[in-house]
């Protein structure tokens, strides 16, 4: 559990320091993100193998997906601290 918490905290990071100017919605972003990483931490907490590694699919190929996105990092990262609840911290 403890790993897949780090897990989900760096991409955070990766996912905040793609963003690099303004004019993105970032809500729109953290609500996309704090979704994959909720399916992300179902499946750890599953235990099924399957379902850990689709779910980490479809979060790193969001991350691909959106790392030229351009906005404002601080703005996604309080916006996934809103969005996400205890999905956001880093135990």
């Amino acid at each position: 559990m403890k790993k897949t918490a780090l897990g989900l905290g760096s991409m955070l990071l990766v996912a905040s320091f793609s963003l690099s100017a303004c004019g993105t919605d970032e809500g729109e972003l953290a609500k996309e993100y704090c979704d994959l990483a909720q399916d992300a931490q179902d499946a750890a907490e599953s235990g099924d193998a399957g379902k850990i590694e689709d779910a980490t699919k479809a979060l790193t190929d969001w991350l691909e997906d959106n790392k030229d996105v351009e906005g404002d990092e601080k703005e996604f990262t309080d916006a996934v601290e809103d969005e996400c609840g205890d999905l956001s911290t880093v135990p």
